[in-house]
């Protein structure tokens, strides 16, 4: 694969680091690969793959043994049942190297492509095109090699992250904010989980409302890293309940950028529409590398 373009070892942190495989294109589960190419030859096409402050990765699998530790045995011979173990790993891969990248300094920021999404992925289960749960696995990784042990989840995809609550919920140095649309009397459990239920059809005006709410208790948590599950179904034209619209994910970006210039992953998860994902992914990677 001739992808990509490293930066020369330098002693200061690149602005983003876009980690990305071709496969995510080629063997993605077949709801959401259709977007993975598209939008990074999107990237290329505005120049921000040439930037200085750009570092571009190729993803490697994650462990299975890391996998192991994040779900149970039942679950895993579920997903290689499915034929979709090896996407989901390389999945997976991506976001541990996204996090490491921005975690340990390396990166001010980073975007994680992936094949698979991962936060219906739980314990013991799997769906919705799902199947390990990318930013657990990150978490679990950087606790075993580095010295960050707190962690802040953004979840904007508009389908609850049952998965990431089910792992990660019940740990409190993790905070788990969790955008959906679904009735308003839905919280969280304990002071570390934050449930921000929007209505059906909601606009960029109340989605942008509900990220100032989440960007203060992500403030108050005082993390090491946070985690933005991107999910970019939440735009009219693809298959969410909201209806933003084109511009709301530069501003979105933006608004995440003043409160936490640095030690912040993006991790790609719903959304089928290319289109779409050329303006939402683009705009997100330009504002990290502006």
């Amino acid at each position: 694969m001739a992808l990509v373009r490293e930066m020369i070892d330098s002693p200061s942190p690149c602005k983003v680091t876009v980690v990305y495989h071709q496969d995510f294109g080629a063997h993605g589960y077949p709801a959401l690969k259709g977007r993975v190419a598209p939008a990074f030859e999107e990237l290329g096409s505005r120049g921000l793959l040439d930037l200085e402050g750009v570092r571009v990765m190729e993803a490697t699998p994650a462990d299975d043994d890391l996998a192991a530790e994040v779900h149970s045995e039942s679950h895993l011979r579920g997903v290689k049942a499915s034929g979709y173990y090896d996407i989901a790993l390389l999945s997976a891969g991506s976001v541990v190297m996204g996090a490491s990248e921005a975690g340990e300094g390396r990166a001010l920021s980073s975007f994680c492509f992936v094949g698979a999404a991962g936060h219906h992925a739980s314990h013991d289960g799997f769906w919705g095109f799902c199947f390990l749960n990318d930013v657990a696995m990150a978490v679990t990784h950087l606790r075993e090699r580095s010295d960050l042990r707190r962690f802040a989840i953004i979840d904007i995809d508009p389908h609850f992250g049952d998965g990431t609550r089910d792992i990660l919920g019940p740990d409190a140095e993790v905070l788990h904010v969790n955008f959906h649309s679904g009735h308003p009397m839905i919280k969280g459990e304990g002071l570390h989980n934050l449930d921000i239920a929007l209505p059906h059809n909601a606009d960029d005006r109340r989605f942008l409302e509900g990220v100032g709410e989440a960007l203060e208790a992500a403030r108050a948590f005082e993390h090491d890293l946070l985690f933005v599950i991107f999910g970019h179904d939440s735009h009219r034209d693809d298959y969410g309940a909201f209806e933003l619209g084109d511009g709301v994910y530069a501003s979105f970006a933006r608004k995440v950028k003043e409160v936490f210039p640095e030690r912040v992953c993006y991790v790609l998860s719903g959304g089928a529409d290319a289109r779409v994902a050329r303006r939402a992914i683009g705009d997100v990677i330009e504002v990290l590398a502006r």
